[in-house]
């Protein structure tokens, strides 16, 4: 009777429950803060990490294989949702707008914080710049001119960052390397 209770009970949870190494790194660290966070009855923070958390499962089944689990990568991008989210909440309560709510404002810098400390850390924009600079210095003039040079840049960019790819704006890349092709051309 128990290993068909545990059998049924393994058809309607997200993740596997023998084989516990199919978690990926970044959503294990999120459950492992959420786990800390309530413990400590950090209250705000637990909120926050279980409405990610909620967020990264919805993004699991809502995938095109629901039953694999998701990668650091589509972590990251539920991460970064969840800031991009937040930063525009906060934006209605700022000191500066129509309605100040000061107390809202504090509350959603504080969850922005704490989701970008589960971002790995991104090189600034100056270091991509001279990435970007150095790419296209160390191509040939012909191909400087052909119209797939940015994606051959942003290509070399990837290579070049390697695992702190993860924690880059991809639009910033890319207004980067458009702003480096234009003064090239001119």
């Amino acid at each position: 009777m128990l290993p068909q209770l545990i059998a049924r009970r393994a058809l309607h949870t997200s993740r596997p429950i023998f084989n516990a190494q199919a978690q990926p790194g970044l959503e294990t660290v999120l459950r492992n803060a959420l786990k800390a966070s309530m413990k400590s009855k950090d209250k705000p923070a637990a909120a926050c990490l279980k409405s990610i958390l909620a967020d990264v499962t919805n993004a699991t089944k809502s995938g095109a294989n629901p039953n694999e689990p998701i990668n650091d990568e589509g972590v990251m991008a539920v991460l970064k949702k969840g800031i991009f989210q937040r930063t525009q909440a906060s934006e209605s309560y700022s000191p500066s707008s129509s309605s100040p709510h000061p107390e809202n404002y504090s509350s959603l810098q504080k969850e922005i914080e704490l989701l970008k400390g589960f971002l790995p850390e991104s090189p600034s924009t100056e270091i991509l710049q001279t990435l970007i600079d150095k790419i296209i210095g160390n191509l040939s003039n012909e191909l400087k001119a052909s119209k797939g040079v940015a994606g051959k840049v942003i290509n070399g960019l990837w290579e070049e960052l390697g695992d702190k790819k993860g924690g880059v704006d991809k639009k910033l890349v890319g207004k980067l390397v458009q702003d480096a092709l234009k003064k090239i051309q001119i």
